[in-house]
C-alpha cells in the first residue's frame, strides 16, 4: 500500500490553478477579480490560455488548452461561466470568435491545428470542449459542470501565468509577508466553503507607492450571514487596542448572488462566531449600513440609516474611529467627497483590545463572494487638538522631543510586536538647521562602538522631503552635528546624510531605491572615533550594504542616538506617519 492520491503537479513558473474539483481542488475557484488579473493582465503570451487537466478523461482530452482570442467585457466572469454553466456567456464566450481548442501548448500559443466540432458546431451543454476533438469527430462525456454529481470530477483548471504572479494567495508564514505580521486570517464560524485573502500587485504602481504600501487586498467568503446570533463569513484581522481610525476603498464587490451579501471594515473582540463587534459593510443589493453585536451571543443591531444611492452602490469608501467606548461610521462614494457621518453607536471591548480587519460573507453557504479592498489604513486615532482620549493609552517612551520647535508629535509603542508608531511634525532635517520629532536617548561616548539598527515596517507620506529614520547627534540644538539614515518621502528610497558640525550646511552621500519603504538600516560608530558608516539591506537574512561613512564632530562625553521623523512640510501643518520594529542599539567590538 503505497498510499497514493490523485492530484496534478503543474509547473508553478509557467501555470497558475484557477480552479479544481474533488481530488484535484484545493480550495474555491479564483474569482472574478482574481480571474482576469491573472489570465487577461498577466499571461505569459498575448492571447492568454487556459489549460484543463482531467485524469479520467480519455487520452485526446487529458489536456486542452483553451487559446483566448478577445477581452471580456463589463462585468462577466469567464471562469465561472466555463465552471457551472451550459451556455456562450451571452455571446462573450463563443467558439472560433472568442476562442479556439488545441492539443498542445506549442500549437495554442500560435493558434496552430485548432479542434474541429461535429458539424461544425460546438455543443455548449458540453462546458469547455463543446464534444470537440483534434480530427473533429464527436467525444461525448467530456465535461465538467462543477456544481454537478454526474461528469468528470477529476478536472483543474489552470492559466499561462506564473503563480504568484499578479495575485498571490496570501501565507502569513512566508517571510514576504511583513505587512501582514500579527495577523489572522480565518473563517468565522462553519461556512461550507472556505474564504481566502490575496494580494494583488498595484494597479497603478506609482500612485501605490505614493498613497500607501503593498497592493489591492481581496478577500474571499461564504457563509450564510454576518448578522443574528452567530456569523459565518471570512476576516482578515490585527490585533489593535485603544482608539482607531480605520479606512478601506470597497472597489469591487463579485459573487454577488444575494443581496443580503455584506463586506467592509470591522473591529471585533476575538474569532468567536457570536462575538462582540462592529461592522461598517457595503451589502449586496441595499447600501451600506453600520452593524454591531453589543455583547457576545446578542443578536445583532444597527446604528444609523442605511446609506444608499441611486441606482444602488456597488463600490464605496468605509470608514471607522472608534474614540473610548464610541464608535462612528463613514461612507463616501468618490475619493475626492468629504467623509459623510451615517451611523454610531456605543460598544465595549473588553480591556479595550480587539481585532481589526475586513470581513466577507456571501450570505449562501454553496456560494462564495470575492470583494477588492484597495488603500487600506490602520492608524491610531489622535483627536484635532491632539490631546489624550479615554482610552487607555499603550506604553509612551520618554524623552521624546520637537528639535527645532513646532507641533509636538506623538509615539505609540506596542510591547507585544514590537512596533512604534509614530506621527511627527516638523519643516525638515536639511541645511544649516532642523526642524523634526525625536525619539532620543543619551549614549555615553566611552562605552566604545555601537550600532544603532530598525527596520522601516512603514512610511506613509505625500511630501517629497519627508523623512523617517535612525540618527545619531551631538545635541539637540536645531543645528547640530549629527548623521541620518532613513528613508525620504515619494519613495524615492533610503538616504544617508550628514552635518559635519554645528551649524554647517547638510551633506547627501547617497540615496538607494527600496520597494515600498521597507528597509532594514544600521549607523556604527567606532570606539575613539567620530566616523559614522550607513549601511541597510532589503530583508533580515541579506547583507548589509555599505552606503559611506562621514566624520562628525562629537564635542561632549554623549551623544543622542534615536528615530528622527519630519514630514520636511514648510508650513509645520503638514505630518507624518512612521512605524519601526526591531529598534536597538547594540555595543560592538570595533
Amino acid at each position: 500500500n503505497l498510499d497514493l492520491s490523485r492530484g496534478y503537479d503543474h509547473d508553478v513558473t509557467a501555470w497558475t490553478k484557477v480552479a479544481g474539483r474533488d481530488d484535484l481542488s484545493d480550495g474555491h475557484a479564483f474569482g472574478l477579480g482574481a480571474f482576469n488579473t491573472v489570465f487577461f493582465e498577466n499571461s505569459l503570451t498575448d492571447k492568454p490560455i487556459m489549460m484543463r487537466v482531467c485524469a479520467s478523461c480519455t487520452e485526446t482530452h487529458k489536456r486542452i488548452y483553451y487559446r483566448r482570442l478577445n477581452p471580456v467585457t463589463g462585468t462577466f466572469d469567464l471562469l465561472n461561466n466555463i465552471l457551472f454553466h451550459r451556455n456562450d456567456g451571452d455571446g462573450q464566450n463563443k467558439w472560433t470568435e472568442d476562442f479556439t481548442l488545441h492539443s498542445t501548448y506549442e500549437d495554442a500559443q500560435v493558434g496552430a491545428n485548432p479542434w474541429g466540432c461535429p458539424n461544425n458546431a460546438f455543443n455548449y451543454g458540453a462546458p469547455f470542449y463543446g464534444e470537440c476533438s483534434p480530427t473533429g469527430d464527436r467525444v461525448r462525456e467530456q465535461y465538467s459542470i462543477f456544481n454537478w454529481d454526474h461528469g468528470r470530477r477529476d478536472v483543474a483548471y489552470y492559466v499561462n501565468t506564473p503563480e504568484g504572479t499578479g495575485v498571490e494567495e496570501l501565507d502569513l508564514d512566508a517571510p514576504t509577508t511583513a505587512r501582514f505580521e500579527g495577523f489572522t486570517d480565518v473563517d468565522l464560524g462553519s461556512p461550507s466553503i472556505e474564504g481566502k485573502t490575496f494580494i494583488m500587485e498595484p494597479k497603478n504602481k506609482r500612485r501605490a507607492l505614493v498613497e500607501g504600501e503593498g497592493g489591492p487586498i481581496i478577500v474571499t467568503g461564504s457563509g450564510h450571514d454576518i448578522w443574528g446570533e452567530h456569523d459565518a463569513g471570512h476576516f482578515l484581522s490585527q490585533p489593535w487596542s485603544g482608539d482607531i481610525d480605520v479606512s478601506v476603498h470597497l472597489s469591487d464587490f463579485n459573487g454577488v448572488v444575494n443581496t443580503w451579501a455584506k463586506a467592509g471594515i470591522m473591529l471585533r473582540s476575538d474569532n468567536s462566531n457570536n462575538a462582540v463587534h462592529v461592522f461598517g459593510f457595503l451589502s449586496g443589493g441595499y447600501g451600506a449600513l453600520l452593524g454591531a453585536r453589543r455583547s457576545t451571543g446578542q443578536y445583532s443591531t444597527h446604528g444609523g440609516n442605511w446609506y444608499q444611492t441611486d441606482p444602488i452602490q456597488k463600490s464605496s469608501w468605509i470608514r471607522l474611529t472608534k474614540i473610548g467606548d464610541h464608535v462612528k461610521c463613514f461612507f463616501k462614494n468618490n475619493e475626492e467627497e468629504d467623509w459623510m457621518l451615517k451611523g454610531s453607536m456605543d460598544l465595549r471591548f473588553p480591556e479595550d483590545t480587539y481585532r481589526v480587519g475586513l470581513a466577507v460573507t456571501s450570505h449562501h453557504n454553496s456560494y462564495v463572494s470575492e470583494v477588492i479592498f484597495e488603500d487600506f489604513s490602520v492608524e491610531q486615532y489622535n483627536s484635532p487638538t491632539f490631546s489624550p482620549t479615554i482610552s487607555s493609552a499603550p506604553t509612551v517612551w520618554e524623552p521624546l522631543i520637537e528639535i527645532g520647535g513646532g507641533r509636538a508629535g506623538t509615539l505609540t509603542y506596542y510591547q507585544d510586536s514590537d512596533i512604534s508608531k509614530y506621527r511627527a511634525y516638523g519643516t525638515g532635517i536639511w541645511g544649516t538647521s532642523d526642524s523634526f520629532f525625536y525619539d532620543n536617548r543619551q549614549k555615553q561616548l566611552d562605552d566604545g562602538a555601537f550600532d544603532v539598527i530598525t527596520y522601516i515596517k512603514y512610511f506613509h507620506t505625500g511630501y517629497e522631503w519627508a523623512k523617517g529614520g535612525i540618527m545619531i547627534r551631538d545635541t539637540n540644538d536645531p543645528d547640530s552635528a549629527h548623521a541620518f539614515l532613513g528613508v525620504r518621502g515619494n519613495y524615492v528610497g533610503v538616504t544617508f546624510q550628514t552635518r559635519a558640525t554645528a551649524g554647517a550646511t547638510t551633506d547627501h552621500h547617497q540615496t538607494n531605491f527600496v520597494p515600498n519603504h521597507m528597509t532594514w538600516i544600521r549607523l556604527s560608530k567606532p570606539a575613539d572615533s567620530g566616523t559614522i558608516t550607513a549601511y541597510y539591506k532589503i530583508a533580515e537574512a541579506d547583507e548589509w550594504m555599505e552606503m559611506g561613512s562621514a566624520d562628525i564632530a562629537f564635542t561632549g562625553s554623549s551623544v543622542y542616538v534615536g528615530t528622527a521623523v519630519t514630514p520636511g512640510e514648510p508650513s509645520g501643518n503638514g505630518s507624518v506617519q512612521l512605524e519601526t520594529i526591531g529598534y536597538e542599539v547594540i555595543d560592538a567590538t570595533r
